[in-house]
């Protein structure tokens, strides 16, 4: 038997594929452009559960029909040779096997048990914190670096998985204090950036966020699409914040749209910064029509209830009302085959708050409102991050705003300013909400 560069035994595995498993592991960590290495791995030794298992999670993790379809044969390799190999790695598959069938709880369940039993696996780790992250699971995320931390504190990426189940939790000034030991180990860790962005967007600091961001981003340029187009995104809300919308479509145009169109998370970058911008008044222009086109390209596939929010308002902003109503009614046949522990947050929270999306975005905000009003407080179950999953806050400010419930959106807007006092806007609509201009809606959300 052969050991990972972290000392873990994988099974049936030669020395060929063991050194391409770890170019695939460094760079999952670390989020290079290798990881299709574990492919190498996997297709050279069939009769590895271990490799063949994370080759099925890579292919699932393009969150894509594609990318399960690419996945099934490798996760039925992984099943048939389960029995050959150890506990820990039949954990491994046993977790990817719940990921392909939609049992995310399930998945969860075990990948947290697999950081407290075998906490030297920080590959599946990574995994681990991948899917609380899917499901809005702060705690889990934590849970998950707080356990292999020990084992790994070498390993400036395990700082950075910290970091961010730091500040997921709210505790913003250890998630600094970890984010930037990471940096200081290894400048070029992406995650940790990304981390520190994070508190300091939390924070409103706005200024120190922009600078944070453009001194690191030069070393983002050999990363994968994801963290590249995510931390650019990232610096694009800093300038929305600081009312720089030029330097934000620039952005836009030259980092967010265009390196990989069919990528989830590009359509989901794209048209989270779009809305954005359109929220502050931003004329756009035709950039809704090719992101759009792409989403629009997509199986109904439902894999994620954030990514499907994304996509109904998308739909809808470039007027394809015949596509919407077809992926709404294939969002309610979906959620009713949902694994019963999961059907929730499809039926409760993702399904009415699509429809309160597609009402807002074709401009009919009072239909939006009372949607909107249940599932607002719910939100974190849909996952994704804060910072993420504050579209739809704004989005209901807004709508409470427009819909003359300055009352409603006085305590939001209070709160907001407090807690980040360098976002000009907050200060002006606290303000302004507080002293309305005979009954005439207040103006643009935030």
């Amino acid at each position: 038997m052969h050991q990972d560069r972290f000392g873990n035994t994988i099974t049936a595995a030669d020395a060929d594929a063991l050194e391409a498993f770890d170019l695939y592991s460094e760079d999952w960590l670390g989020y290079g452009t290798r990881i299709p290495k574990i492919f190498d791995a996997a297709d050279a030794c069939p009769g590895s559960a271990y490799l063949n298992a994370h080759a099925a999670a890579a292919h699932m993790g393009l969150e894509a029909a594609s990318g399960y379809r690419a996945a099934a044969p490798y996760l039925e390799r992984a099943k048939r040779h389960a029995a050959d190999a150890t506990e820990r790695e039949r954990c491994f598959v046993a977790a990817v096997d719940a990921w392909w069938h939609h049992d995310a709880q399930h998945t969860v369940a075990l990948q947290r048990e697999m950081a407290q039993k075998w906490p030297r696996d920080l590959v599946a780790a990574k995994w681990g914190q991948y899917h609380c992250f899917n499901l809005g699971d702060a705690d889990g995320m934590l849970d998950i670096a707080e356990a292999v931390l020990p084992h790994h504190n070498h390993v400036p990426q395990a700082h950075g998985m910290h970091a961010f189940g730091l500040e997921q939790c709210h505790r913003l000034t250890e998630a600094e204090a970890a984010g930037r030991k990471a940096v200081l180990m290894q400048q070029a860790e992406p995650w940790a950036h990304h981390a520190v962005a994070h508190v300091m967007e939390t924070q409103g600091r706005i200024e120190e966020g922009i600078a944070w961001l453009q001194e690191h981003s030069s070393t983002w340029e050999d990363r994968s699409i994801f963290i590249r187009g995510h931390n650019w995104w990232h610096l694009a809300l800093f300038h929305v914040d600081v009312e720089d919308y030029a330097a934000a479509l620039r952005i836009f145009d030259e980092r967010l749209w265009g390196a990989w169109p069919e990528f989830s998370q590009e359509q989901i970058g794209a048209i989270s910064m779009l809305w954005r911008l359109e929220m502050r008044g931003v004329d756009v222009g035709d950039r809704w029509a090719p992101v759009a086109a792409r989403v629009a390209e997509r199986e109904l596939e439902h894999l994620q209830p954030f990514h499907d929010l994304h996509y109904v308002f998308a739909l809808s902003r470039a007027g394809r009302q015949t596509q919407i109503e077809t992926f709404l009614d294939s969002m309610e046949r979906h959620a009713a085959h949902r694994p019963q522990a999961g059907q929730a947050v499809w039926t409760q929270i993702a399904i009415p708050a699509a429809r309160a999306l597609a009402h807002y975005a074709a401009g009919n905000k009072e239909a939006a409102y009372p949607l909107l009003k249940n599932v607002v407080p719910h939100l974190q179950a849909i996952g994704g991050s804060h910072a993420q999953r504050d579209v739809f806050v704004q989005t209901w400010i807004d709508v409470l705003l427009e819909t003359r419930r300055n009352d409603e959106a006085a305590r939001l807007l209070a709160e907001r300013a407090k807690a980040r006092p360098g976002v000009p806007v907050l200060q002006r609509l606290t303000q302004a909400v507080n002293a309305p201009l005979s009954g005439a809606p207040v103006g643009a959300a935030v």
